[in-house]
C-alpha cells in the first residue's frame, strides 16, 4: 500500500491513468462496436425487413381482385361510386378508415347507406392486408390518412388462419407481448380518462356501452375494439362521430385514451337480479326512479280502494 502510496504522488501519475482509461475505452468500444462484417450484415437485415413490410405487386393484384369480388359492386371499379352505384366515393378516405371498417366487419356490406353493426370480418388479416396495399397503390388519396404505425395492436391472430399450431401460438405471444407494451407505456391513464368523459362518453357512455343518436342511428358499444381500431376512428370519424386529427388529440393523448378504453373493457359488470348491463348513471337511476315511484302509486292506489271497500 505505501509502494501504492508513494507512486501516486509521482508527477507522471495523473498523466499514466489517463492513458489506461483511456486505452480501456477503447478496447471496451472495439468489442461492442460492430466491424465492417456485421455492420454491413445488420444493414442488409434492416433492409430485409424493411422489404418485406412493402407490398409487393403480387399483394395489389391479390387485392385487386378482393375489392373487385366485394367492394367494386358499391363503390365502383375506381372507388369513385357515382351514377349506378349504392355506396359513396372512398378514394379520399384513407386507408385507416377502409382498415376500420373491414376489420370490424361493418363492410362489406349488403346496404352501405344504412348504419352496420360491428360483425366478425368477412375478410382474414392477409386479405385485409392485400386490400389496403391495392387501395394505397391505386384508389386512395396519399394525403388521406393512412394506417396508424404497426406497433399499435389489431385484432389477434386466428387458429384457423395457420396451418401449423405452433406458428399459431407463436404469433399470438407476439401480438399479447405488443399488446401490454403499448397499453402499459401510456404516460397517463388518468388524463385518457378526462378524455374519454370529454370527447366519448355523451355518446358512447361512461361505460363503453353506447347510445342512441338522431335521426335513428346510434353510437356503438366499444367493448370489443382494439387499440388500432380505436385509433383509426379518432383520426377518421366513422359515421357521424368527428374526427380527432394527432392535432387535436396527439398520438400520446391517444394512448393515454387508449388505455383508459381497456382498462373500462376489463371492468367487470356488477350483474344482480336487475342487470342493467351498465347502460350509464343517468339511465340507471331513471328506470330506478321510474320503478320505484310506479311502485309507490300502485301501492297507494291499492290502499285507497281497500279503504273504499271498507267504508
Amino acid at each position: 500500500m505505501k509502494w501504492i502510496t508513494a507512486r501516486r504522488r509521482h508527477p507522471l501519475a495523473g498523466y499514466v491513468v489517463v492513458t489506461l482509461a483511456l486505452t480501456l475505452f477503447g478496447v471496451g468500444y472495439a468489442v461492442i462496436a460492430p466491424g465492417a462484417e456485421r455492420a454491413e450484415a445488420q444493414t442488409l437485415a434492416a433492409e430485409a425487413a424493411a422489404a418485406e413490410e412493402q407490398p409487393t405487386a403480387e399483394d395489389v393484384a391479390e387485392g385487386r381482385e378482393i375489392y373487385n369480388k366485394t367492394c367494386a359492386s358499391c363503390h365502383g371499379p375506381n372507388g369513385e361510386a357515382g351514377e349506378g352505384y349504392t355506396g359513396p366515393d372512398i378514394t379520399g378516405e384513407g386507408a385507416a378508415a377502409v382498415d376500420f371498417q373491414v376489420s370490424t366487419g361493418r363492410m362489406p356490406s349488403m346496404n352501405p347507406d344504412a348504419q352496420m353493426p360491428r360483425k366478425p370480418p368477412v375478410l382474414n388479416q392477409e386479405e385485409i392486408d392485400d386490400l389496403l396495399a391495392y387501395y394505397n397503390a391505386e384508389l386512395g388519396d396519399p394525403g388521406a390518412p393512412g394506417v396508424p404505425s404497426s406497433d399499435i395492436p389489431g385484432e389477434p391472430p386466428k387458429r384457423a388462419d395457420f396451418e401449423d399450431h405452433g406458428a399459431y401460438e407463436e404469433a399470438l405471444e407476439e401480438w399479447e407481448a405488443k399488446y401490454e407494451d403499448y397499453i402499459e407505456g401510456a404516460k397517463n391513464p388518468n388524463a385518457g380518462m378526462e378524455l374519454y368523459l370529454a370527447n366519448c362518453a355523451h355518446c358512447h357512455s361512461w361505460s363503453g356501452q353506447g347510445g342512441a343518436l338522431t335521426g335513428g342511428r346510434w353510437a356503438p358499444e366499444i367493448g370489443d375494439a382494439t387499440p388500432l381500431q380505436i385509433y383509426e376512428a379518432m383520426i377518421t370519424g366513422p359515421g357521424t362521430m368527428p374526427e380527432f386529427s394527432d392535432k387535436v388529440i396527439t398520438p400520446d393523448e391517444k394512448q393515454d385514451l387508449i388505455a383508459y378504453v381497456k382498462d373500462l373493457q376489463a371492468e367487470p359488470n356488477a350483474g344482480g337480479i336487475f342487470d342493467l348491463n351498465r347502460v350509464a348513471q343517468v339511465a340507471e337511476g331513471f328506470i330506478a326512479w321510474t320503478v320505484g315511484l310506479t311502485l309507490i302509486v300502485a301501492c297507494a292506489i291499492w290502499i285507497t280502494a281497500k279503504q273504499r271497500t271498507h267504508d
